[in-house]
């Protein structure tokens, strides 16, 4: 599982580049006229929206990996090429539990849970993609594995 990317990074960096042509041209103009001070604060800006759009790119190059074989399931949980974390639950005792939330209009939790450690998965999905993925993945664990 991924989120959603809407903004590819070729278009992120196009956006960058288009947006610090923009700004920069017009505080070079003012900086010739005299206001000098334009400069850094323009230079600002540019640094902290190139920080937002990395960490926006960053956010977005997750992904979720859930295997279930005859005798678990595992979910590994990383980046695009860099698996950070890896979990593994006995396939007979996982539980799918679909969590709502207790503040209405936040979403709900799909966790899977077996001897009282819990991994939560999907939480870049919408709601009905999560309740979708919460079947199935109940679905999986009760059919045998052929």
């Amino acid at each position: 599982m991924r989120p959603n990317a809407s903004l590819p990074r070729r278009q992120a960096l196009m956006l960058f580049v288009g947006i610090s042509a923009v700004s920069l041209t017009i505080a070079t103009y003012f900086a010739l006229l005299g206001g000098w001070m334009v400069l850094p604060f323009s230079g600002g800006e540019l640094l902290l929206l190139g920080g937002c759009l990395y960490y926006s790119l960053r956010q977005c190059s997750a992904c979720e990996i859930v295997i279930i074989t005859e005798q678990c399931i595992r979910i590994e949980k990383g980046r695009r090429n860099n698996l950070e974390c890896r979990y593994e639950f006995h396939r007979s005792w996982a539980k799918i539990i679909l969590e709502a939330s207790v503040i209405k209009g936040y979403p709900s939790r799909l966790v899977i849970r077996s001897h009282g450690k819990e991994v939560e998965i999907g939480r870049f999905l919408v709601e009905s993609e999560r309740k979708e993925l919460a079947v199935e993945l109940t679905k999986s664990l009760t059919r045998p594995i052929a």
